[in-house]
């Protein structure tokens, strides 16, 4: 028995080239392709990096072997004021604002009396207006000493690391005492009885830092951005007859910077071509002003450069359609030195950050561009009770699009690994393009593919047709515009041979 039935329904629009998102219309309906990408970003964790300090301080009585030494209820055993450096190469620092971190206080104590410890950061302002840490240790001995823990949390903590003269960097006061329990008994000690009082921070991550940052050369080689501009098309190629493609950098850390760009291509890892890019920015260096500081937070300062056909080859290396932009940059940071007096500064959400900015108008020429989907079809029946046997897929096109478009059938399975290809007879006609390059009137087209006895069977099997529409302008016209209103309807019906009740 002969029965025409529907398969597969399908509407090709502008977004199925270009997602929505990245479109921009006209009032007249054009179409402008507006994508951004970031490159990269350098933050706080590149420029500075914080490790985890430890600093002890001990006490032993200084007495000959074998002497024993009674101390009283009460005895002071450590008083000290201290200078602590953290070790930050290149890095002088004079305050710090901490954003995340921890102190902790260990005590180990040998001596036969609970210990009394306080530890004071004189130059640290904490949130709550205290700026000392008390602790205990039990009573301890040479042979079994005793131990107490005490963890501060430093969130939110400001380190002035001046010194008590305010003349230095990197550099912590610290006051440390600690006492017999007045309310114990006292202690009786030898050489062998001590206490050790051990202050570390830990995973110290800044909110906001300040003072002279140092000179320093980074180097990114290899770098790899990606693009996902192009994934809807799988091949052919494109002629855009205007691209502008803007360089954006961002200086959020306040202090100079210097970056050369020695190389950017871009690459179509799919086709396996390169373009590089050519443009008097590979020719010398970007330098960048530091960035505004507010007090409670900074301006950035912007760098932009505006590429296009007049230019540089950004047309051709955007027709590439590449999805990736591979690049090599060294950045040089405080490239004059400390011009700016111990005044670098940096906050927690501070970067160095480059981005891509693309504007293409859709005016273009399409040579086998080419786009794919892959639909599951709507046969009658199921793997166990096949309707059709074979037959003759029928593709219906009202086709608005100033291309014209050639199908490719294959059936594919879940991992869309090609099964069968199924031959196509025909081509969907370009819309009809008027004097003024615009399509007005659609134009309908049918094409004709026969499915054997064996496609037929991998359909009802549970794998899919996969069509690829490849587009193709008339030479003749030039560049063409896209609009928005554009589209392409399509119906596959299959004329084909069916079963009735298993005949």
């Amino acid at each position: 028995m002969d029965v025409v039935a529907p398969l597969i329904t399908s509407r090709l629009t502008i977004a199925h080239l270009i997602p929505d998102s990245l479109q921009s219309v006209a009032a007249d309906g054009s179409v402008t392709l507006v994508y951004s990408s970031e490159l990269f970003a350098v933050d706080l964790d590149t420029l500075l990096e914080l490790p985890d300090t430890s600093f002890s301080y001990p006490y032993a009585l200084p007495l000959p072997p074998n002497d024993v030494f009674e101390l009283p209820a009460g005895f002071p055993v450590i008083s000290e004021n201290n200078l602590i450096r953290f070790n930050l190469p290149q890095v002088e620092l004079s305050r710090l604002d901490i954003r995340e971190g921890t102190l902790r206080v260990d005590m180990r104590n040998k001596i036969g009396s609970r210990i009394l410890g306080v530890f004071d950061l004189p130059t640290a302002q904490f949130p709550d207006g205290t700026g000392s840490i008390s602790a205990s240790v039990e009573a301890g001995s040479s042979n079994a000493p005793s131990s107490s823990t005490v963890l501060r949390d430093l969130s939110g903590v400001r380190l002035d690391l001046r010194g008590p003269s305010y003349d230095l960097v990197n550099t912590l006061a610290t006051n440390i005492s600690a006492e017999l329990d007045p309310n114990g008994n006292g202690a009786s000690v030898t050489n062998q009885d001590s206490i050790i009082v051990v202050a570390s921070y830990h995973d110290l991550v800044p909110g906001f830092a300040k003072g002279y940052f140092g000179t320093n050369e980074l180097t990114y080689n290899d770098q790899r951005s990606r693009l996902n501009l192009f994934d809807s098309f799988v091949g052919g190629s494109l002629d855009l007859d205007q691209v502008t493609l803007r360089l954006r950098v961002e200086n959020g850390i306040g202090m100079d910077l210097r970056v050369r760009l020695n190389s950017f291509q871009a690459a179509n890892t799919r086709t396996g071509s390169t373009v590089d890019l050519t443009h008097a920015i590979l020719q010398g260096p970007i330098n960048l002003n530091r960035a505004t500081d507010l007090g409670t937070g900074f301006i950035p300062s912007l760098y932009l450069n505006v590429l296009d056909n007049s230019n540089s080859n950004v047309d051709a290396f955007v027709e590439s359609m590449p999805d990736e932009v591979r690049y090599d940059l060294d950045i040089s940071l405080n490239p004059l030195g400390n011009v700016s007096n111990g005044n670098d500064f940096l906050y927690y959400e501070s970067k160095l950050r480059a981005g891509l900015e693309l504007e293409v108008p859709l005016n273009v020429i399409a040579t086998g561009l080419t786009l794919e989907s892959v639909e599951a079809p709507d046969l009658p029946g199921d793997a166990a009770h096949r309707t059709i046997v074979q037959g003759t897929l029928h593709l219906f096109a009202t086709n608005g699009f100033p291309f014209d478009a050639t199908i490719v059938l294959d059936i594919v399975d879940q991992d869309r690994q090609v099964l069968s290809s199924i031959p196509v007879d025909g081509v969907i006609r370009s819309g009809v393009v008027a004097a003024d390059g615009l399509v007005h009137v659609p134009s309908s087209s049918t094409v004709h593919a026969p499915l054997s006895k064996e496609q037929v069977g991998l359909l009802y099997d549970g794998n899919r047709i996969r069509t690829r529409v490849v587009f193709d302008t008339d030479p003749a016209l030039g560049h063409v515009r896209i609009l928005d209103r554009y589209a392409m309807d399509l119906q596959f019906t299959v004329d084909g041979t069916y079963m009735v009740n298993g005949q």
